[in-house]
């Protein structure tokens, strides 16, 4: 089909047709379009076909592609037009006609076939995109026999074989290699195996791809491929001709068309136990977060270059307990949720703003925040390889990758589609193949990232003993509210109450309310990281229980009122001896002053060599000024072993207030904003606009040869190396006719090669006439 007639091909179709066409091929009217002719022209264009072919799946890709085999060979294996049904379906090993049809209808709604009568045709800009070689097959013997100036490569192996020289089938070709055969040389001793069969070896290798590396000098192999033209030098890669490759496979494509996707395999994961490794995954997920937050308190620093260093990241994950990896990845998930952010001043990562109201939620809440950052972070994932040409750092700005989402919302739908055919699929490697069939090319770049994104939804609970759970489901659904409701639903209650122990410590037996944990680590250090948390009292966590305001009574009260068992009276002495010695001395903000009714102790700290630094003067037998803040005052008290009570200043008064206040020059994100994770589709009213311009639009001149058609001439030309009379005017308008060979089209220009003057000669498009194939 010649692209000049797509314009009216499009003009006779009905406001539905336009309407499905514009909905599968978003691009097309964003902006609006004019007319047919510019829909027609935009359709063409490369990128709306690549983006076009990359949103197919493997059955309707492999039908695109079967027509443009077909097209290159018309003559051989002679079974009725190239385009029609039945030879598609004979070219497919006899599959249904049926779906044949089916999938060629579902093409001709995107424009990317045209059908007439019973013969569908593709459009060139189509086949350009579709590549050299499509299904495999290699080109033309007649394209790689000639070079770029349209004349034979001369290869030292000799002519290539005419396209009617070639075997018809599979035992014709082996008969010309066995007649060959016989005239080459016997291999060196020492070289094992048949010649012929190495060869037949050979060439069911190229079947996946039709070109070769050659060695130099070739091997015997090689030599007799290159002797028989089933294998044509270029340069130094050897090429599998399209003709040999069709008698090879029998003048069949080598396999059925597989109209639907694999069915999933492996022995299904229970229910119960998917959910419950999704449990315990999202409480160590939720228990890392929290110990993570805890340890970026001080700041984390990054290098010059950008990123995490080893050597912090190793002290982070020795302060948390958990692998380099896992922090690593945690450190990216906590700053795609936003409880991390970068000061631009200090290049320091520290907890956001929203950290003190992200502890006192719902655990599901919690969870719900972490996986929507994780779905809308526009960063290459971390639980894998990095990226090539990346440092691997964690945070670093050469992880970015803009299409993460849409990555991480296709897995998910793939998983999705798995679960519901086969509850209980193991998603490895059920998914990497669907998505190998929904999507070949897209995944042909990105499969290399599809295990690391499973282990992060596994990670995140999404996955439960490698199958998708059914918060999971919801989540691919994008009903993550309904995911995080569920998953409330299916976690224990927080428990409010504690054990007190003789020891010291405090066991909180399952998940502690997060106020009750908040109240109790202010008043004990946290110790161990297992499901029963521990809290160990001591003299410097009651201190800093009474630094922050709390009195000894109310301590003890809370203690007694979330604890299942009586306060032991070994906690109780230790509360009541350190609140008596905290009174002993008092700290003010008064940059700074210290007081104390003991004057022997207020001489002793005075004479201090380790408080020197504080600057301290007394001013009267029971106070003492410092030249430092009254908090470095406090600290440098309690380093040389005296402990004080601290008197905050008014500002700081409120309970949790300082927390919450926001850190002072943080950015709102260190890292570009990603692409949206579901394509742009045009609303009812859009629609409806864009069908009404195009139907009050001027009718379409009827197409004959002109600048469309010969575009596309040009480009077929310059696929094949073809030549072409090519007629283009000049800036007076006078019509200027030369045989030229098309090298490039592109940037609306036609690269060619004249022969006649042996030179390159570079034609504007919109300078272009007509151009027609030479015969």
């Amino acid at each position: 089909m010649r692209a000049a007639t797509l314009t009216d091909h499009l003009a006779q179709w009905s406001d539905e047709q336009l309407g499905r066409l514009l909905v599968l091929r978003p691009d097309l009217c964003h902006p609006p379009v004019p007319d047919f002719a510019a829909l027609a022209t935009r359709a063409s264009t490369q990128m709306s076909v690549l983006r076009a072919l990359d949103g197919l799946d493997r059955a309707h890709l492999d039908v695109l592609e079967a027509l443009a085999v077909l097209s290159q060979a018309p003559g051989m294996h002679d079974a009725g037009p190239a385009g029609s049904e039945d030879r598609l379906a004979a070219f497919f090993q006899n599959s249904p006609v049926g779906a044949v049809r089916a999938l060629l209808e579902d093409l001709s709604e995107a424009a990317l076939v045209v059908g007439v009568g019973d013969d569908w045709h593709l459009p060139p800009p189509v086949a350009t995109a579709l590549g050299h070689h499509p299904l495999a097959f290699g080109r033309p013997a007649a394209a790689l026999a000639e070079g770029p100036d349209g004349n034979p490569n001369g290869s030292p192996a000799g002519s290539p074989r005419a396209p009617s020289e070639f075997p018809r089938d599979r035992a014709g070709i082996l008969e010309l290699l066995r007649g060959e055969s016989a005239r080459v040389p016997a291999p060196a001793e020492g070289v094992d195996g048949d010649l012929l069969a190495r060869a037949a070896a050979a060439l069911d290798a190229l079947k996946s791809s039709p070109v070769a590396r050659l060695p130099d000098p070739p091997g015997p192999v090689h030599d007799l491929l290159l002797g028989t033209g089933l294998l044509i030098r270029r340069d130094r890669l050897g090429e599998h001709p399209l003709e040999a490759g069709l008698a090879w496979r029998g003048g069949t494509a080598g396999r059925p068309l597989d109209p639907g996707p694999p069915q999933p395999t492996g022995r299904p994961v229970t229910g119960a136990l998917s959910r419950n490794a999704a449990l315990a995954t999202i409480a160590d997920l939720l228990r890392g977060t929290a110990n993570l937050l805890d340890a970026l308190a001080p700041g984390l620093r990054t290098l010059r270059t950008g990123g995490v260093g080893v050597r912090e990241l190793k002290r982070l994950s020795a302060a948390t307990g958990s692998s380099p990896e896992d922090t690593a990845w945690l450190l990216e998930l906590v700053a795609a949720a936003g409880l991390s952010v970068l000061d631009p001043d200090t290049s320091t990562w520290r907890p956001s703003a929203t950290v003190p109201e992200w502890r006192r939620s719902d655990r599901h809440t919690q969870w719900a925040a972490l996986v929507a950052g994780w779905l809308s972070s526009g960063r290459a994932p971390m639980l894998g390889p990095p990226p090539a040409e990346s440092t691997g750092h964690a945070l670093a700005p050469d992880r970015n990758r803009p299409d993460a989402p849409r990555l991480r919302a296709a897995l998910l739908e793939s998983a999705r589609e798995v679960e519901s055919e086969r509850p209980g699929t193991p998603l490895d490697p059920a998914v990497a193949e669907r998505q190998r069939w929904r999507a070949p090319r897209q995944s042909s770049r990105t499969a290399a990232f599809t295990p690391a994104l499973l282990a992060e939804a596994e990670q995140l609970g999404l996955s439960g003993a490698g199958a998708l759970t059914e918060a999971g489901t919801l989540v691919a659904e994008g009903l993550l509210d309904q995911a995080a409701a569920a998953l409330g639903q299916a976690l224990p209650e927080a428990v409010t109450t504690v054990r007190l122990q003789g020891d010291l410590t405090a066991v909180a037996p399952g998940y502690l309310d997060p106020v009750v944990d908040r109240r109790l680590a202010g008043m004990a250090d946290k110790e161990g990281d297992g499901a029963a948390r521990v809290y160990r009292f001591s003299d410097a966590s009651l201190h800093r229980a009474l630094d922050a305001g709390a009195t000894a009574d109310e301590i003890e009260a809370f203690l007694a009122g979330h604890s299942a068992d009586a306060v032991p009276q070994s906690l109780r002495y230790l509360i009541r001896d350190v609140a008596r010695r905290h009174g002993m001395l008092s700290v003010g903000p008064a940059q700074a002053w210290l007081r104390s009714e003991d004057v022997d102790l207020l001489d002793a700290i005075v004479a201090d060599p380790a408080m020197s630094p504080a600057q301290l003067e007394r001013i009267a037998p029971t106070v003492v000024v410092a030249g430092v803040g009254h908090r470095d005052l406090h600290r440098l008290l309690a380093t040389a072993g005296h402990r004080a009570a601290l008197h905050r200043a008014p500002e700081e008064t409120g309970h949790g207030q300082a927390e919450a206040r926001t850190l002072p020059g943080t950015a709102e994100s260190a890292f570009p904003e990603p692409v949206r994770a579901v394509r742009w589709a045009p609303s009812e009213e859009e629609l409806a606009a864009q069908i009404a311009r195009l139907r009050s639009a001027p009718s379409p001149v009827p197409s004959g040869p002109g600048t469309e058609e010969a575009v596309a001439v040009l480009r077929q030309a310059a696929s094949l190396r073809q030549r072409v009379d090519l007629v283009t005017v000049d800036q007076r308008g006078r019509r200027q006719s030369r045989r030229v060979v098309p090298l490039a089209v592109a940037g609306g220009r036609v690269r060619c090669l004249a022969p006649e003057q042996d030179a390159e000669v570079v034609v504007p498009l919109h300078r272009v006439v007509s151009a027609s194939t030479v015969e």
